[in-house]
């Protein structure tokens, strides 16, 4: 199969609305705030220290970004969906066509009730 049918399947669809909606996710929490700062700094309520600081950070965290949104597609789709909260919001709108197996969620361990003590058996 050529690459450009291979890019409209629903499964490589739905993987590039995947990956793209969770990029704007983690760009907007790492840039947002610098944003904010950006804005505070023009208010002349940041010093230069402060945003020079503050872009040093920000570039930081973009180049993190940048290495997980240069993994391989298949490595990347399974990656996000381990981002529970994140994920469990976004599939609920975007249920994956039929033969995409989701990776397996977390599962909260089971509460069990406190064994209770009574005076017979303690030592």
């Amino acid at each position: 199969m050529k690459r450009t049918d291979r890019d409209k399947t629903p499964k490589r669809q739905w993987e590039q609305a995947l990956t793209d909606a969770y990029c704007d996710y983690r760009y907007h929490q790492v840039l947002d705030p610098l944003y904010d700062q950006f804005q505070r700094w023009k208010a002349g309520e940041f010093s230069h220290a402060d945003i020079d600081k503050a872009i040093h950070l920000t570039h930081k965290k973009n180049q993190e970004l940048y290495r997980l949104f240069t993994e391989r597609r298949d490595y990347l789709v399974k990656l996000i969906q381990f981002d529970e909260e994140w994920f469990g919001e976004w599939v609920k709108d975007h249920p994956p066509p039929k033969g995409i197996q989701l990776a397996p969620q977390q599962v909260e361990p089971a509460e069990f009730p406190k064994e209770e003590q009574n005076d017979d058996t303690a030592l």
